[in-house]
């Protein structure tokens, strides 16, 4: 397992925003003289509020004809006065509502994507469900990997897979300059450090992941062949490769990589990835032991 950070040159851009301002005149003031026995024209009168309904037994003058048209389409029982009433429109769907009757859950596009990449998809989206089982909990892992992210099992959520065919497939057995054997096992998975949400983790279908055992090939020196050695025994942490322990672990340790909660181990140098894995044992190890206590998760899957 291992973390590679993402070199994205930065660039600046600049926007000028400019602002036009005028003025427009008008006349401060306009008369009209009209003989005070003159009627306005109809065609220059303001349509006012429509009229409504008094009290009873008050006295109601008959509107002309023209009012009484606008009147006939108004509501007469109406109050004077009276604001209009805005209702606001309800959407029974509504994600943050309850469920309801008729409305059905949000697509798992992640999920369905798994589905229909057969058994390697399946093997992945059990580990998934145990995970978000686990993050959207409360339990002292949730709790860890709150300090980075204030919602984890939503973020994990939107993670996608991917499954390498073709990478690191032989456990490489190699002696330092003090002649000390050093073996170095397929990678399991892989991200980019600190990508967070919408992100993808790679997993190795040669790795420990998947499988309990991988070949062991000899590497003399830089350039020379390889001399296979029979197998050895692959695993995470202290689970057995190909385990839904060992499953569950790689997907937090990668996940811990996505939120930065785990600094980088690419090439796992110093034994960096085995320093990480620790610590998500640390903080998660009851969880990933502990037995599945959902058939199914909530709703909010």
């Amino acid at each position: 397992m291992y973390s590679a950070r993402r070199y994205i040159p930065a660039v600046t851009l600049l926007f000028i925003m400019s602002s036009l301002s005028g003025t427009v005149a008008f006349p401060q003031a306009v008369k009209f003289i009209r003989h005070a026995a003159d009627p306005l024209p109809l065609a220059n009168m303001l349509v006012g509020r429509a009229p409504c309904a008094r009290d009873s037994g008050s006295a109601v003058t008959a509107p002309p004809a023209a009012t009484a048209a606008t009147a006939a389409s108004s509501d007469l029982g109406s109050p004077c006065d009276t604001p209009p009433v805005s209702v606001p429109s309800v959407n029974p769907c509504n994600a943050s509502s309850p469920a309801q009757i008729g409305c059905h859950a949000p697509r798992d596009l992640v999920q369905e994507d798994l589905a229909a990449i057969g058994k390697a998809g399946q093997k992945i989206l059990r580990a998934r469900d145990r995970v978000l089982e686990i993050l959207q909990t409360e339990n002292a892992c949730s709790a860890w990997f709150r300090e980075k992210d204030s919602n984890p099992a939503d973020t994990f959520r939107t993670l996608k897979f991917e499954v390498a065919g073709k990478g690191g497939e032989f456990v490489l057995e190699s002696k330092d300059p003090d002649n000390m054997i050093i073996f170095r096992n397929p990678y399991v998975a892989k991200v980019f450090q600190g990508d967070g949400r919408y992100a993808t983790i790679t997993i190795n279908l040669k790795g420990a992941f998947f499988s309990p055992v991988a070949m062991v090939a000899e590497v003399q020196k830089e350039g020379s062949p390889w001399n296979l050695r029979g197998v050895r025994v692959l695993g995470v942490g202290p689970y057995g490769g190909g385990s839904l322990h060992a499953q569950i672990l790689a997907l937090l340790h990668e996940f811990g990589h996505l939120v930065d909660l785990l600094p980088t181990d690419e090439g796992d140098q110093d034994g960096k990835s085995v320093q990480n894995t620790s610590a998500v044992l640390r903080f998660c190890r009851a969880e990933v032991e502990s037995k599945i206590r959902r058939s199914t998760l909530t709703a909010t899957r």
